[in-house]
Order: C-alpha cells, then sequence, then structure tokens
C-alpha cells in the first residue's frame, strides 16, 4: 500500500497538481482515494466521462512522500538522476516519477534590449544571443530567480518560433516555444515568482489549448492571457478542424469547467463559445494566413474552380471590347 501511495503521490506531483484517474493503476487509485479521505490533502473529481486527482494541501502532500521515502528528494535524487533511481527500484527508468529538475527553455527576443537577470548579477542578453546564434537556451529550477521586466510569450509550435512575422507591431518582450504542453516544473517556475510583466499564452485554440491555459491560470491569474489572434471568428470558419476537436472535446471540457470556476474573461468566453458552437479547432498557424488571400478549404476551392473554369470556357470565344466605367 505504502508503494503504491508514494507512486501515486509522485505522479500527481509531477502532472502539476492535477492527474487523471486514468494515469493510475487500480492499487493507486485505491491506494490515493485513502489517503484522500484521511487526509483531505487530495480531491477527487469529476470531469466529463472521467475523474481527477486534484491536490489541495501541497505541503502536506510533499511531506508525506518524504515520510514514505526517507531522503528521497534531499539525498538519493540530489546525486543520482531521477530514472536512473527508477532503474535501481524497478529496472525501468521510466517508471514511477520520470521528472527532472532542470528544464532548458529555448528563447528568441521578440525586439532589442530583452534581458533576464538571475538577481544575484548574472545577465542574459536574448537580444544579441537571438541576433548572433537564432536564440537563447536558460536553464531553469524551481529554486531560481531568473526574470525579464517585459512579457513572455508561450508558444506551442515551431513554426511560430522560427518566423515572428505574426507577431502584433507593438509586441516586446521573449518568445519561449514549449512544444505542445506546459511542463509541471515550468508551471512552477512561472508561479514561484513573478517572472515578467506579462505571461502571454498563445496555443492551439482546441481542448488541450486551452487546459494547457486553465493550468497556467490557476496558479498565477490575471498575471497571464491567452492571446486571441485577429479576425480569429473568420479564420476559425474558414480553417477550423473538426477531427482535431473531437479529439481533444474532454479536454476542452475540462478546461473549460476550471475556467469558469476562476472567472473567465469575457473574450475567452466568446472563443470557447464558438469552438463549441461550431465543433471545430483552429491551430495557432492560421495566423499566417492573412486576410483577403485565398487560402480556402479545398472543398469549396474545388468548387468555385470548377465555376471558373466554366466561365473561362464559355468567354474564350467572345471578343473583347472596351469597357466604360462611366456605363457601370
Amino acid at each position: 500500500m505504502s508503494r503504491s501511495l508514494a507512486d501515486a503521490l509522485e505522479k500527481l506531483l509531477v502532472a502539476g497538481g492535477r492527474l487523471a484517474a486514468s494515469q493510475l493503476t487500480a492499487a493507486q487509485r485505491g491506494a490515493l482515494e485513502e489517503f484522500a479521505r484521511r487526509t483531505l490533502a487530495v480531491r477527487l473529481s469529476v470531469s466529463g466521462r472521467g475523474s481527477l486527482y486534484q491536490i489541495a494541501a501541497l505541503e502536506q502532500v510533499q511531506a508525506h512522500l518524504a515520510q514514505l521515502r526517507p531522503g528521497h528528494t534531499e539525498n538519493a535524487a540530489s546525486v543520482i538522476p531521477q530514472r536512473a533511481l527508477n532503474m535501481s527500484r524497478n529496472r525501468d527508468s521510466k517508471s514511477g516519477s520520470a521528472r527532472h529538475s532542470v528544464q532548458y527553455l529555448l528563447l528568441k527576443a521578440v525586439n532589442d534590449g530583452q534581458y533576464w537577470r538571475d538577481g544575484k548579477g548574472q545577465l542574459l542578453d536574448v537580444s544579441q544571443l537571438t541576433q548572433t546564434c537564432g536564440a537563447a537556451a536558460l536553464a531553469v529550477q524551481s529554486g531560481d530567480d531568473w526574470h525579464t521586466a517585459s512579457p513572455l510569450w508561450l508558444i506551442e509550435n515551431q513554426a511560430l518560433f522560427d518566423d515572428i512575422s505574426w507577431l502584433p507591431a507593438d509586441a516586446s518582450g521573449t518568445l519561449c516555444y514549449y512544444s505542445g504542453q506546459l511542463s509541471g516544473l515550468l508551471l512552477y517556475w512561472l508561479a514561484k515568482r513573478p517572472r515578467a510583466s506579462q505571461v502571454i499564452l498563445f496555443p492551439d485554440y482546441d481542448g488541450i489549448g486551452l487546459q494547457n491555459f486553465a493550468r497556467l491560470y490557476e496558479l498565477i491569474g490575471g498575471t497571464c492571457k491567452l492571446w486571441l489572434m485577429p479576425h480569429w471568428q473568420e479564420r476559425l470558419r474558414l480553417y477550423g478542424n473538426q477531427r482535431i476537436w473531437q479529439d481533444n472535446l474532454a479536454n476542452y471540457q475540462d478546461a473549460v469547467s476550471r475556467l469558469r470556476s476562476l472567472g473567465m474573461p469575457s473574450e475567452l468566453a466568446e472563443l470557447c463559445d464558438a469552438l463549441q458552437g461550431m465543433g471545430l479547432a483552429l491551430e495557432q498557424e492560421s495566423v499566417f494566413l492573412r486576410r483577403g488571400i485565398s487560402q480556402q478549404p479545398v472543398n469549396k476551392m474545388l468548387s468555385e474552380d470548377l465555376e471558373l473554369t466554366e466561365i473561362a470556357k464559355s468567354r474564350s470565344s467572345e471578343t473583347a471590347l472596351p469597357v466604360n466605367l462611366d456605363d457601370l
């Protein structure tokens, strides 16, 4: 029982304090439910068709895990990588917790004069490194003091990191590429202290993207916002994807439930309602498709191309006549 509980608590901590019940074994679920009833440090809630475990008392959970595995975090993990510890216990590097204590942020300056400071006199000139190397890397962990005085943009797709022409003309700060999911380490690092003047998340407009924002919003509140691309309603209508929406519907339902409980901003509620109303998701690369450019879904393009072809054929034998604009 103690091993199952320790494994469950580790998974819950690594997941950022919220974990789907389906991610646990039956033994781990039983141990965690008993722990929740006894201590009230963990809550179980229903989300859509599944259940979620959520940490209600972080320090109590951490303290109990330390009791179950004395010295686990203070001694062994300080000298042996976590995955090596997993191998020593279970002969599997990915069993139990597979977390790392450090995460490397890939950064790019939006404009000149972008610096990060660690509070100990160290300075990272992101603008210079972006100009010289194309990007900068910053190793972060929960106890450090790295921060910037400008906004931090979080984007999940590399295309937007490679080409920053999509940014608003007055944008400033640092771009950070996070590759799809905000890790628990990154979330808690952002929550530990103010890291930027504002944290701006620009994800895909789907269940996973909204769920990532909900996790971030729960931790740092109004310090963060979800960026809405210009004319997103039109882009959703033209380029929205039904399959992606359906694949991430459970994530969407969980995200909306969490955001509503926190007081969802009205502009974000409008986006959520539109996604659900149309049954479509919108990938962030659509920001490159400018208004007025004929970039239409294939089925619509085919029908219009056929129509234009027939018009061209009917006019091919006609003699072109000069047009007097005054007659129009």
